[in-house]
């Protein structure tokens, strides 16, 4: 059987796109998947910072806190 790699602290997943069959992942309950086309040079380190820290960098927090 292949080895099956874990994401369990999160991270890309690193495969094929879904016209060619995708990447089978196991999630579960309160896990959030972020759409491809959301992820970029701009966002992943938002997205890695969150998955590391569990809550949004200070400097989008200050924002939504002026608005």
């Amino acid at each position: 059987m292949p080895h099956k790699k874990r994401y369990n602290k999160g991270g890309p997943i690193d495969g094929k796109p879904h016209s060619k069959g995708g990447v089978n992942i196991n999630v579960e309950g309160g896990e959030f998947v972020i759409k491809k086309s959301s992820v970029n040079q701009e966002t992943e380190p938002y997205l890695n910072y969150i998955n590391t820290h569990g809550k949004l960098p200070r400097s989008i927090d200050a924002k939504k806190r002026r608005k």
